[in-house]
């Protein structure tokens, strides 16, 4: 009886192990969609209500999920003007952001290279620069999209795979 007790213990922590795997990949894709929206957002306040940077990442930290601390964070660090760029502002609290985790390193360089052309250039080069941004992140977004399902189902199988092998191992 404790044998079986154990190996369904561990075959149900491959499966949990897989589903969270799976699970990670889902977050990144939402998180994603949300940087999406932000940068949708930018060029809002930038294009139409001529808004401060500050004022607009303090709007966002109210529309976000996953992002809204990081955006309240940038506000805050821009609004005690400390005299540091927006860049190592931006770098910093990406460091700091818990959601980071779940983005793939090219992801991260993608927000970095957000963060150093954010706020330092002329409105339209802004504007234009937030444009490239828009389709490359929807370009990323439509990748991790098409290749979840498979991942996913990749995830599942490996973990349940792996709690059984581990436990035919252990009996």
């Amino acid at each position: 009886m404790i044998k079986f007790i154990g190996v369904l213990l561990i075959v149900s922590g491959g499966i949990l192990a897989g589903n969270y795997f799976a699970e990670k990949g889902r977050i990144r894709i939402h998180i994603l969609e949300e940087l999406e929206q932000a940068l949708q957002f930018i060029y809002g306040g930038i294009e139409y209500a001529a808004e401060d940077i500050a004022e607009i990442f303090a709007s966002l930290a109210l529309r976000g999920r996953y992002c809204s601390g990081f955006w309240l964070r940038m506000y805050d660090r821009l609004s005690e003007r400390t005299g540091c760029d927006l860049y190592s502002i931006w770098v910093s609290e990406l460091d700091n952001s818990s959601w980071i985790k779940y983005l793939l390193y090219e992801d991260r360089l993608f927000l970095e290279e957000v963060g150093k052309n954010t706020g330092n250039l002329d409105r339209q080069s802004q504007l234009h620069t937030l444009e490239i941004f828009k389709d490359r992140i929807s370009s990323m977004i439509k990748a991790a999209k098409s290749g979840y399902k498979d991942r996913a189902r990749v995830c599942h199988a490996t973990g349940a795979a792996a709690g059984i092998f581990i436990s035919i191992l252990l009996i």
